[in-house]
Parts: structure tokens; C-alpha cells; sequence
């Protein structure tokens, strides 16, 4: 869904995400977001394994007397998997490597996505075309045939059902069409005449086994006079009606198909934040709170899907402002981006002369950017599954814009090749990181995720580095508007730089660094502050062989080695100090950043304290006053400092000065608080 983007305050902003085993792990560090224009045998045997393993051998046995000890091994590859297809498992042996954290949504409606590692695809399931005519019609093997879904089955790609669009015999009110509330929807969830909760209940049915995960309806916050959305208004209801519409399918589906798994609707995020709307998934999630069976049913969703178009950083910053959301309300779920992608001008496609004036689109080359630096960073925000919308046009003389990665006629964009490199490389990863370098000064004032009201990051140089076995794979793009030399350190044996298009070459290590010359970048809307872009320049891919999973991790320097001082340095944010009322906190962050491979651990310390009224410093606080902090930070992490002002704190600025020290080097930063 293409949405239009414009400055408004977000979320509070987290630390970075490490993804340990596939599983995201809460560790201190980075944070980020964008603005733009336009719219993740319990032990080895046991009794429960036995009754896995008997039945297991009788299979094998009656196969061997049924095909011979020839083909057996066959059969059993392909039952083999057929099985991890279903189970959304990483690995084929048919075609690439696979990675259920990637997908393309609509993969089947070009089969050149199989050459892609992807290990899922959404594809849509409309109620109305498998219950055109009434409760008793189900026709759902004619909308999706058997071949088509075994076709995709077979290739390892895991198939999630996406439900939306009612019937015009089930509609609650005609007048909204395919949009509407199902009638009935309120009766007990498996009431005969509860049409929406039968239909489920048939559909997880009929799918078992085959298609086990089920998004519930797309987009279902847009309103039909939001801006730039409108059009691809698909629900009549609100949040309490989408809580209904949701638990009801819930319950069905969980107890016709026990394996099944429910996924919230891919909502836009930036309709609701336009138009000046707390998000769908939080009023939705307000509306299941007042239900007291909804922690019990496990809020009725396995996970949480969002549809994010165009800016990287809003991947990043996003899941942290969604997390922090579900944390509100005691729950975890994991995160799907269901969609994303940065629609293209593509002078090759009919009616090409339709998009020519759209200021959001973006250049083919810039798509292809795009590909590989959305799905670093959604990695290592700890997005469960990522997927790109979509693989191929659907008639580019009627759609709102160009959403395939290949054209009607069947062939390629360059992000075809683009998100190809991206999954390669970045597929398999047992821990993902990012570890960027933020530029010193502040040209539009505290960054996001320093200043949550903030949609800048301040990233000169974004790295995103992958832990595969003993390989270390650093994706590196430039944020700035002109070229940039960038280097990190050399921690493995060999390594090779691979372009975007996956061209690969050799690549040798200076001084003990990798340097490369990073391309511009050169997208950035209106509404963007000079200096800002929301796509960063071309990305490039540095593997090291030979790396041992606990080496720690380090951000890029600028410039040939030796041309910085091996040191830290740290930053304050606010730099100007907090101006806070008695009895407030006044909240900072401290930003510790080495350089020239700087890695040693740096203590935090109380220095002294003074004010402007009397200069002389002191060595402790005064009793109005309580500082908050980690005795110890790491480089490039962030900490956030508290301090606790008492409600007989005198008027006027008052200095607290920190000791910062570690290898060999000290720092001192004051936190300025004015007290009105």
C-alpha cells in the first residue's frame, strides 16, 4: 500500500537488536528512522520421541516393500520436503539454500522467485470468490488450485494465506461491498450462524497441513478519505470490529487446525500517523484489553504484520515503537513486515507516462539500493519475516504504481538481482547486528532515537553485520549526500566485496582495515531537512572467512587507517541541557563511539557538581538531587542517564560532570539541567 509520508513525532526509541539463533534478544546500542514523501526431541530421545520414531519406521518399512530400496530414498526426499515445506523450514534440496525470514509476496505468479532463497509468500484467499453465492459454496480450490499450491510447496517455499473481502450475501451493510462487517459477527465465535467464524473454521480445515499460517485482512485502518490511501480502503469496521473479526477467526481456526497460526492484518503505519491517528494495532490491542479472556487466548494473534514502503530506517525504528506498544500491555509478539518495497518510475512498462509526475518514485538503480539496505536493517531490528511486494506487476496501465520486481512480460527489474544478493548473504545468519557511524555534529538538532519526536537518525555510515557460522558479512551503505571513504576492521582471513548485483571480487586489507569509497546517497523528499536521505547510496557487501562468532563487532571508521587517533569520544543529547520543572527528571543519552579500534569497556563516574550561581564544583550531588546511570558502556553503545531533581531543588542551570574512562583515556560531559 503506497502511503505519503510527512513529519510527525514517534515512539520512544530502543536499543539494538541482535538476533541470537533467529530469535530477537534485547542488547544496548543503536536505534534508527526515515522520513519520506509518498506512502521478524525436547532432549535427544525420550518416551515422546519413541512414539515419533515407531511410527516413523513402520512408514519406512511399508515404503521399502512398496517401491523398492531404489526409489526409497527418493520417495522419502521428496515426502522429506514436502514436510519442511509445510513447516516453513530454511533448507531445500530443490533450488537454493531457503530462509523463512524472507519472502515475496505473490511469488508463485512467476516462478523466477524460486531463484531467490525466499522460504515464504503471502498469497490472498478472498472470501468473496470462494463463498460467492452462500455459506454452503466452498470453491477455494478454484481460486488457488492443488498444482499451484504444490507447485510452490514443492519448492520449499512456505505458502501464509492472507483472508479479507466478504461476500455480498454476507455483508452487514451492501453499501460498503467487499469492504463490509460480516453479519452475525458478534454471535458466539462458533455459532452455525456466525458466517465469518465458518468460513475459517472450513478454510484452516481444508488448508491443514498445507497452508497453516493465516494473516487476517490487510490494511484495515485506512479510511476512505485518508490521503494517499483511499483507494485501497478494505474494511468498513474499526478497531473493535477488527478485534471481533479477528478473535472469531482465532478461535476457529485454532481448533480446526491446531498448528494453525494467526497473524494480525499488514497495517500502513503511516495513514494512521498522518492523519493524526493513534496506530490501528494499538487501538485494536486497547479494544482486546477490555475483553479478560484475551491474555488467556494469547491475544488472539501469533503475530503482528506492517506494511513499510520506502525508508529503511523506518523498518528499524518501527518494530521498537511496536514492541515498546505490546510491552504496554504485557505482551511479546513477533514482528512480520508484510510488505515493503520503493516503487520505481520504469520507462519500459505500458502506460509508463501514468507515474512520470509522481515525486515518490524512485530510480530503478535507487529500487535495487533499497532491496538489500530494507532488508539489512528490518534483520537487525529483529523482524521475524520480511517480505518484498510483490514479484510481478498486476497491469501497470490500472495499479496505483510499479510494485514488481519483475515486469508484466516476465522480465527483471534490477531489485530482482538486488534482493537476490541481499537473501544470499544474509540468509542463514545466526545473529545480525547494527553497529553504524553517527555523524559528530547535529545539523537538525537531537537525533532520532535520542529525541523520539524526531524522524532523523544521524548515520553518516550504516553497517549491518551478519554472524553466519565463521563467516562475518558487513553490508555498508553511505547516508550522506556525498561520497564517503569507509573502512572496517579486518577480523577473518580472507574476504571478498560483492556489488549489489552480486558481483564479486577480491578484496585486500590495509593496515588491518578494509577501505572502500561509498557511493552518495541522493533520494530525500521535501519535507526533509538538508543533508537527509532517506535511501543511502549504493550498498556493498564485505564477507570475512574465518571469523570466530565472539569477536565483537565494531563500527566503520572514516577515511585511510591512521588517519584517526585510536581513542573515544563521547556525545551528550540534548547537547544544550534539559529544562525540566521540580520533582521532573531530566533524561539524557550518552552516545560512546571508539575509533581506530577502539573496543575497551568505559566506566562512568560522578566527577562533581556546580551552578551557575556558584561555580565552585563540589564532589558529590546535593540532596535534591539523584543521578541515574550504568557504571559501565561499551563503544558504540548508548546510555541513557536520569537525573532525579527533588521537589526543594533550587531555581536556575545546575552542571552535573561525569568521568568517563577506559583504556588509558578519560572524558568528561556535563548534563546540564535548568530548573524553572
Amino acid at each position: 500500500m503506497d502511503t505519503i509520508r510527512s513529519p510527525r513525532p514517534s515512539g520512544p526509541g530502543f536499543p539494538r537488536v541482535v538476533i541470537q539463533g533467529g530469535l530477537p534478544v534485547a542488547n544496548k546500542g543503536w536505534l534508527s528512522q526515515t522520513p519520506l514523501i509518498g506512502e521478524r526431541m525436547a532432549r535427544r530421545y525420550g518416551k515422546a520421541a519413541l512414539f515419533t520414531i515407531v511410527p516413523i519406521l513402520v512408514i519406512v518399512s511399508l515404503l521399502a516393500a512398496l517401491v523398492g530400496p531404489v526409489r526409497l530414498g527418493d520417495t522419502i526426499g521428496r515426502l522429506s520436503r514436502l514436510t519442511q515445506a509445510r513447516a516453513g523450514n530454511l533448507a531445500t534440496a530443490n533450488g537454493p539454500a531457503r530462509d523463512v525470514r524472507f519472502g515475496i509476496a505473490e511469488g508463485h505468479k512467476n516462478q523466477a522467485s524460486k531463484e531467490i532463497g525466499i522460504g515464504w509468500q503471502r498469497q490472498t484467499v478472498p472470501w468473496d470468490q470462494i463463498q460467492p453465492n452462500g455459506p454452503d459454496e466452498f470453491r477455494a480450490d478454484f481460486v488457488f488450485t492443488p498444482e499451484m499450491l504444490q507447485t510452490e510447496l514443492n519448492s520449499g517455499v512456505q505458502v501464509v494465506g492472507l483472508l479479507q473481502f466478504t461476500p455480498g450475501w454476507a455483508q452487514s451493510n451492501p453499501a460498503d461491498g467487499g469492504r463490509a462487517i460480516p453479519k452475525n459477527l458478534g454471535l458466539p465465535y462458533n455459532d452455525p450462524n456466525n458466517y465469518w467464524g465458518q468460513f475459517t473454521r472450513k478454510v484452516a480445515s481444508h488448508y491443514a497441513g498445507r497452508i497453516d499460517t493465516w494473516v487476517i485482512w490487510n490494511e484495515p485502518e485506512i479510511r476512505p478519505n485518508d490521503a494517499g490511501g483511499g483507494a485501497s480502503w478494505t474494511w468498513a469496521g474499526g478497531p473493535d470490529e477488527y478485534a471481533q473479526l479477528l478473535k472469531v477467526a482465532y478461535l476457529n481456526m485454532k481448533e480446526a487446525n491446531p498448528n494453525a497460526k494467526i497473524v494480525f492484518a499488514g497495517t500502513a503505519y503511516w495513514l494512521d500517523k498522518n492523519s493524526g491517528r493513534e496506530q490501528f494495532f494499538k487501538r485494536t490491542l486497547d479494544s482486546l484489553a477490555a475483553d479478560p479472556s484475551s491474555p488467556a487466548n494469547n491475544w488472539y494473534m501469533d503475530a503482528v504484520g506492517f506494511n513499510i514502503y520506502r525508508a529503511p530506517d523506518d523498518i528499524y525504528r518501527v518494530a521498537f515503537e511496536m514492541k515498546s506498544t505490546m510491552q504496554a500491555k504485557g505482551m511479546d509478539k513477533p514482528l512480520w513486515l508484510t510488505e515493503t518495497n520503493a516503487m520505481p518510475f520504469d520507462p519500459a512498462v505500458p502506460c509508463a507516462d501514468r507515474f512520470a509526475s509522481n515525486p515518490s518514485n524512485v530510480s530503478l538503480d535507487t529500487q535495487a539500493s533499497y532491496a538489500i539496505q530494507s532488508m539489512a536493517l528490518g534483520m537487525a531490528a529483529g523482524w521475524e519475516r520480511l517480505e518484498f511486494y510483490q514479484m510481478t506487476d498486476s497491469g501497470t496501465c490500472n495499479e496505483s504504481s510499479i510494485w514488481g520486481l519483475a515486469r508484466d512480460d516476465g522480465s527483471m527489474r534490477p531489485a530482482f538481482q538486488s534482493y537476490k544478493t541481499a537473501v544470499e548473504w544474509l540468509s542463514g545468519a545466526q545473529s545480525v547486528t547494527f553497529a553504524p557511524y553517527e555523524r559528530e555534529t547535529q545539523a537538525w538538532g537531537a537525533p532520532w532515537p535520542d529525541n523520539p519526536a524526531s524522524y532523523y537518525p544521524n548515520w553518516q555510515v550504516y553497517q549491518v553485520v551478519a554472524q553466519r557460522g565463521d563467516q562475518r558479512v558487513s553490508v555498508i551503505w553511505n547516508g550522506d549526500g556525498a561520497s564517503v571513504r569507509a573502512r572496517i576492521p579486518k577480523v577473518g582471513g580472507s574476504a571478498v566485496l560483492i556489488d549489489k548485483n552480486g558481483n564479486q571480487q577480491a578484496i585486500s586489507e590495509t593496515g588491518g582495515w578494509y577501505v572502500v569509497d561509498l557511493a552518495p546517497a541522493a533520494t530525500k523528499g521535501p519535507f526533509d531537512p538538508e543533508g537527509y536521505y532517506y535511501i543511502g547510496g549504493d550498498p556493498i557487501i564485505i564477507v570475512q572467512f574465518g571469523v570466530d562468532p565472539a569477536t565483537p563487532v565494531s563500527g566503520p571508521g572514516l577515511g585511510d587507517p591512521g588517519s584517526q587517533v585510536r581513542e573515544f569520544k563521547v556525545f551528550v543529547s540534548p547537547e544544550n541541557g534539559q529544562k525540566v520543572a521540580p520533582g521532573q527528571v531530566a533524561q539524557f543519552t550518552l552516545d560512546v563511539r571508539g575509533y581506530e579500534g577502539f573496543n575497551d569497556d568505559v566506566t562512568i563516574s560522578l566527577k562533581e557538581y556546580s551552578t551557575q550561581r556558584d561555580p565552585a564544583p563540589v564532589s558529590s550531588l546535593p540532596g535534591s538531587l539523584t543521578l541515574n546511570v550504568a557504571g559501565t558502556v561499551h563503544p558504540g553503545d548508548s546510555v541513557s542517564v536520569q537525573v532525579q531533581t527533588g521537589g526543594d531543588i533550587a531555581p536556575g542551570i545546575h552542571f552535573v560532570t561525569l568521568n568517563l574512562d577506559g583504556g588509558g583515556i578519560t572524558r568528561t560531559v556535563d548534563l546540564v539541567v535548568q530548573i524553572d
